[in-house]
């Protein structure tokens, strides 16, 4: 069964160290970098361009061992061309949770409601009691998603804390969707007060990883009681994306210095939770693993997982609306990013690693 990975309607309502060097070279670089034995060849990197081309996208970028080897834009787009990348914003707060407990912020096993005291009160909120914080993390909290209702609410963390429906016990089921992250941000943002640090969970986000990595994103979007959107917010720039792709890659180092342990960041990787396709706030390409049901997986056989049927289970995604994608991968130290301006296309994931990684 050929996977059609995670729908435009449900995404859309979730709605590296780069060199400054280059930084206002306009130039696509479409070749390996001369002088540098690549794991792609020219025809390899030309041909996975071409596709996302074909398909409506903006940009392909692959930085390979810290250097970017390939770059090409596309449909009108340069390499200021800052699309919204919609969930695949999500990645990004694996590394915050890794952080935030490293700092001592929180503890993945501890219950929710100990920080979300409205949760407290079964009566209102019955079965809530009983959620944990691994169970954000994994996507398997029992939350309802409430796709159609969430994004129009004026405070999203206010309507995630008093409308969500329990509608699974906590760690039984994976549930795609926003409830998570926005739970998620509200924990942490209460966590950071608690600690005396007034800052929301974006500002967390950017003072603890973006600034120390370089990262400038375009902007985020909020919403109308001014919190930022945690599971969908982010524009920027495949050069300024890469940057957090590689940091991910280097286990949570910068220049020398080790800004997320990394046995807490290689802790996100591994699926926990009843999904072995998701890790914690990360798609994994693990065999076996599913995408939005049990149903939306690699074809039978296959050697890979959800995002690349034919092997490299190390495969780290984050995956947004459009199909806006990054893929880590950490056993060729390769980090790709795949961008688009469209809210939907017929890019495939598996089709476009294909052309990329197969000799």
């Amino acid at each position: 069964m050929k996977c059609h990975f995670l729908t435009f309607l449900i995404l859309s309502l979730l709605t590296i160290s780069c060199s400054s060097d280059d930084d206002n070279n306009n130039d696509n670089n479409n070749d390996p970098i001369q002088g540098t034995e690549s794991t792609f060849s020219a025809e390899q990197l030309s041909d996975a361009a071409r596709y996302s081309e074909e398909k409506g996208g903006s940009a392909v970028l692959v930085m390979e061992d810290g250097e970017i080897i390939f770059e090409d834009y596309h449909n009108g787009a340069d390499q200021n061309t800052a699309p919204h990348i919609y969930s695949a914003t999500k990645l990004y707060w694996s590394a915050v949770a890794a952080l935030a407990r490293q700092q001592g912020l929180i503890d993945y096993e501890e219950y929710v409601s100990n920080t979300i005291t409205e949760w407290e009160d079964t009566a209102l909120h019955p079965g809530k009691n009983e959620i944990k914080i691994k169970h954000l993390l994994t996507l398997s909290s029992g939350l309802s998603q409430n796709f159609m209702t969430i994004s129009d609410e004026s405070d999203r963390y206010q309507y995630a804390i008093d409308e969500l429906d329990m509608v699974s016990e906590p760690g039984e089921k994976f549930s795609y969707g926003p409830s998570n992250y926005y739970i998620f941000g509200v924990l942490l943002e209460r966590k950071l007060h608690e600690h005396g640090i007034e800052q929301n969970p974006l500002e967390y986000l950017e003072t603890e990883i973006f600034d120390k990595i370089g990262l400038e994103y375009d902007s985020w979007t909020h919403d109308e009681a001014g919190n930022p959107n945690i599971p969908n917010g982010c524009y920027l720039t495949p050069r300024n994306w890469v940057k957090f792709g590689q940091f991910m890659l280097d286990k949570g180092k910068w220049n020398g210095t080790q800004i997320i342990e990394s046995s807490l960041l290689e802790e996100m990787f591994v699926p926990t939770g009843p999904n072995p396709g998701h890790g914690n706030f990360c798609w994994l390409n693990t065999v076996n693993g599913y995408a939005l049901t049990p149903l939306d997986t690699a074809p039978d056989g296959s050697v890979g997982g959800i995002m690349y049927y034919d092997g490299y289970t190390d495969i780290i995604g984050g995956l947004g609306a459009g199909k806006n994608r990054i893929y880590l991968i950490p056993s060729l130290n390769t980090v790709v990013i795949r961008q688009t301006q469209l809210g939907e296309d017929t890019f495939e994931d598996h089709e476009f690693l294909a052309l990329l990684l197969e000799k």
